[in-house]
């Protein structure tokens, strides 16, 4: 059983108070961390104080923050590889340890569901007449490469990552033929959702990169990437979205990309835009 669902089957037995789901939010978004944690660093980490951590503990049936930690940490450390990651999250230099579970992350996303995804989006995206793309906040910067990237292959994409109001007008365009691809992490946004939502009634082929398979944004997608966010520091860790956007990209490097791709570089050279031109 994974982590999500371990939790899941726990709070579905009790209703869970706000704060009591801000702490469930970080067992979850960052089980390494919260698996060594103490009841005062995860009560920081989840902005709450230390007596809803035990008490949190003790409607997921656990006598307290110790034995619900160390439940997590089995659960954790039989997720992933003795040899991908230290049992000592202290062992090492925090670059390092970052370095390790980054690569927990990437091999964590290859998943035959997530591949299978992949290959989807790629088609969808391949096929629609056009893409738009929509994040807002973390995300941003893994849309940018798929924005930028899949252009230069010849592929009409289009970012909308400004205000909502600007957002809303890329997504009134979409019809059936085209495809949205919506990437959210870490803190879900009601305009991500409602505009997600709105392109899935219009027609739109809808993608989804999210690190949630729980996430509200998979009612509305056709085909479903998660991407683990696992980090070494208070945040979420974007390799695993940048992954999964690389492995869309690879899935649409085909011939006509390629041509694409070595037209723009031409471009670029007969404008001279490029310092390190022969």
């Amino acid at each position: 059983m994974t982590i999500e669902a371990w939790l899941a089957d726990r709070t579905a037995r009790t209703a869970l108070g706000p704060q009591a789901e801000r702490v469930a939010h970080v067992l979850l978004r960052a089980p390494e961390f919260a698996s060594y944690a103490s009841v005062r660093e995860l009560a920081e980490r989840a902005g709450v104080n230390v007596s809803t951590v035990v008490r949190t503990a003790q409607q997921l049936d656990y006598d307290g923050w110790p034995q619900l930690r160390e439940e997590l940490r089995a659960r954790y450390l039989a997720s992933v590889s003795s040899a991908e990651v230290s049992l000592d999250p202290a062992a090492g230099d925090r670059a390092a340890r970052m370095l390790r579970q980054d690569a927990v992350n990437v091999s964590a996303l290859a998943t035959p569901e997530n591949l299978a995804a992949i290959r989807a989006a790629a088609h969808a995206i391949r096929s629609a007449r056009r893409t738009v793309v929509v994040s807002s906040g973390t995300g941003a910067g893994p849309a940018h490469i798929l924005g930028y990237l899949g252009t230069i292959g010849g592929l009409d994409i289009r970012l909308a990552l400004g205000p909502s109001t600007t957002q809303a007008v890329e997504i009134a365009r979409l019809t059936a033929g085209d495809c949205l691809v919506t990437i959210n992490i870490w803190r879900l946004t009601r305009t991500l959702r409602a505009l997600t939502r709105l392109a899935h009634d219009r027609g739109a082929t809808v993608v989804v990169l999210t690190d949630l398979r729980s996430s509200p944004l998979a009612e509305h997608a056709d085909h479903l990437v998660v991407t683990p966010i696992e980090a070494s520091y208070p945040g979420p860790s974007l390799t695993g979205v940048v992954a999964a956007v690389q492995a869309i990209l690879g899935e649409l490097a085909d011939d006509d990309a390629i041509r694409a791709s070595g037209g723009i570089q031409q471009m670029w050279q007969d404008l001279d835009l490029m310092d390190d031109q022969p």
